[in-house]
């Protein structure tokens, strides 16, 4: 029973530790690819509501929000390297 409870947590640290540098990987891929920084605007879809607003859908919320860290990202990039 107890080897079987260290197992999973081995098991649950090997995935976590894989996924955490996947994800610094990517991170700084995206920054070398800053050097472009010519983020594709976001592919939305909304509704207009009774009220006379508009609702996004999850994706497309997801999207612009993407976006928006592309953005930040390349003017973090011209902030520390002008020109």
């Amino acid at each position: 029973m107890r080897l079987s409870t260290i197992r999973k947590l081995a098991i649950v640290s090997s995935l976590v530790i894989a996924l955490a540098g996947c994800q610094s990987m990517s991170r700084a891929i995206q920054i070398k690819s800053a050097k472009s920084c010519k983020p594709t605007a976001p592919l939305l879809e909304w509704y207009e509501v009774d009220e006379g607003g508009v609702y996004y859908p999850k994706r497309s919320f997801t999207n612009l929000q993407l976006y928006i860290e592309d953005l930040n990202d390349c003017i973090d990039y011209y902030q520390v390297n002008p020109g």
